[in-house]
C-alpha cells in the first residue's frame, strides 16, 4: 500500500471517529513530548491518544510515556491514555509500554485503513445498524400505514402514542382495546377466565 503516512492514517481514522487532533509536540505541565502525533476524545471518550510508529527507538518511547504519566498526574488529569503503535513491537515492550498506558497496536509498518480501524476499534465508536434493519420497519409508519386515512380517534391516537415507544407498546394497547371491546359486548360486562 502506498498512501498517507501511517500515524496520518491512524489520525484520519480518530478523527473520522469523534477525537481532536493536538498539536505537536505536545506540552503538558510545561514538559515537551514529542509523538508523531495526538488527539484527544471529544464526545463519548476522554482518552488521550498517542500515535507513534516503530521507527521511535523502544527506549525513547518508553521515557516519553513515563514523563508523559508523570506530567499527567502533576496536572491532575484524569484522562486515559492509549498508545497507538504502528509496526513491530515484542511482546516485552508491549509490556514495558501498558504499565502507563493502554497499548493498540498496528502490527503492519504499512496498514490499510481497515486494518488500523480493527486494531483501533476500542476508541471508535459503534457502528449500529439502523432500527429498521434489525425490528422491521419503523412502528409509526407501520401502524400509520394500517390504520390508512380515516377519522381520527381516540382509538387511532393511542395506537400512534404507543408507536412511539415501540412495537411492544403497540402489541399492549391493541391488546387493550380488543379486551375493552370483548367487556363491554359480554354478558355482565365482564371477561369469563
Amino acid at each position: 500500500m502506498t498512501g498517507p503516512q501511517p500515524a496520518e492514517l491512524v489520525m484520519t481514522v480518530l478523527e473520522r471517529g469523534g477525537y481532536q487532533r493536538l498539536p505537536t509536540p505536545l506540552i503538558v505541565a510545561g514538559m515537551e513530548f514529542d509523538f508523531e502525533a495526538a488527539a484527544r476524545g471529544t464526545r463519548r471518550s476522554h482518552d488521550l491518544v498517542l500515535v507513534t510508529t516503530d521507527q521511535l527507538p523502544t527506549h525513547r518511547l518508553q521515557r516519553l510515556l513515563a514523563g508523559l504519566a508523570r506530567s499527567l498526574d502533576l496536572a491532575q488529569s484524569r484522562r486515559p491514555v492509549s498508545l497507538v503503535i504502528v509496526g513491530e513491537l515484542s511482546a516485552n515492550d508491549r509490556n514495558e509500554l501498558e504499565r502507563h498506558a493502554r497499548v493498540l497496536h498496528v502490527e503492519s509498518a504499512d496498514p490499510s485503513e481497515a486494518e488500523v480501524e480493527r486494531a483501533i476499534a476500542v476508541l471508535l465508536p459503534l457502528d449500529l445498524p439502523a432500527a429498521v434493519l434489525m425490528h422491521g420497519s419503523d412502528p409509526i409508519n407501520e401502524v400509520l400505514a394500517t390504520l390508512g386515512l380515516g377519522p381520527d380517534t381516540a382509538e387511532h391516537i393511542a395506537l400512534v402514542r404507543a408507536a412511539i415507544e415501540g412495537a411492544d407498546e403497540v402489541r399492549e394497547a391493541l391488546r387493550s382495546y380488543v379486551n375493552a371491546g370483548v367487556v363491554e359486548t359480554s354478558p355482565g360486562g365482564t371477561l369469563d377466565d
